[in-house]
């Protein structure tokens, strides 16, 4: 027999993690999605969820949209970053609709790893890095919370008044994107990425540097310099990934200035 939860055609995945999120915010978000029709709502916030990644990310592949609620304590779930992940794996492929949503925590915070949201990621950072855990997956929670806290349409709430507004907020520009999605012929534009594939990790960016400097020294290196001496040494194979990664925080630093400009 067919499970009639899987044969459904889920619509919106909603990715939070944090239990901080106020039960009257959670039911009238739920209820105002159910309201529009909206019968497939998935949101990770219920226990058993982090314990089969598989079936969560194949509620995103299923779905049209998504909503990364981010929050201060929002980097203390490890699967709700990999959620994130893939929630940005599937934006990138122009297959998936993600709205950022800042809850009591700024966008700057977000953006930057700043403030509580901030601090309690670099604890994360920590942790793994003591217990030798796999650096390239905090790589990848890092790009991907810098790509989706820059995505559009985003809201934010940031004030000690009732959330209820901002579940409202959330529905009525959830109803918009699916009906635009409805469309014959729809599909995701390129503006919607903003910035999909600028934002790498200074980390990301080190090891991809070094080695390019290592395989310099092997390869090629040897084929045009007579003096070898330089390449040998912690000057180039530090060195070269330190400039390298200072000239592309540089470039970054130009295209976001000359993107505000345009914007302005």
């Amino acid at each position: 027999m067919v499970d009639p939860a899987r044969a459904r055609q889920p619509q919106v995945f909603v990715n939070s993690g944090a239990t901080e999120l106020p039960d009257d915010f959670i039911k009238h978000l739920m209820s105002g999605l159910t309201d529009l029709g909206i019968l497939n709502v998935f949101m990770d916030r219920d226990e058993w969820w982090g314990r089969d990644l598989d079936r969560i990310f194949t509620c995103i592949e299923e779905s049209t949209v998504a909503l990364a609620i981010f929050s201060p304590c929002y980097p203390e779930t490890e699967w709700c970053l990999d959620e994130l992940v893939k929630m940005k794996e599937r934006a990138n492929k122009k297959k998936l609709l993600v709205i950022p949503i800042f809850f009591n925590v700024s966008k700057n915070d977000v953006r930057n790893f700043e403030g509580e949201f901030g601090d309690r990621f670099m604890e994360l950072r920590k942790r793994y890095a003591k217990f030798k855990y796999d650096p390239f997956r905090v790589q990848r929670w890092e790009t991907s919370v810098m790509t989706i806290s820059r995505m559009e349409p985003s809201l934010t709430w940031e004030t000690q008044s009732s959330s209820i507004p901002l579940a409202m907020d959330i529905i009525r520009e959830v109803k918009k994107e699916l009906d635009i999605a409805s469309n014959p012929g729809f599909s995701l534009p390129l503006e919607f990425h903003n910035h999909s594939h600028l934002e790498l990790t200074n980390g990301e960016v080190f090891v991809s540097a070094l080695l390019v400097a290592f395989l310099l020294r092997l390869f090629i290196a040897r084929l045009v310099f007579t003096d070898m001496t330089i390449f040998g040494t912690a000057k180039w194979l530090v060195g070269f990934p330190v400039t390298i990664v200072v000239l592309y925080q540089l470039h970054c630093a130009l295209t976001q200035q000359n993107r505000r400009a345009h914007d302005a």
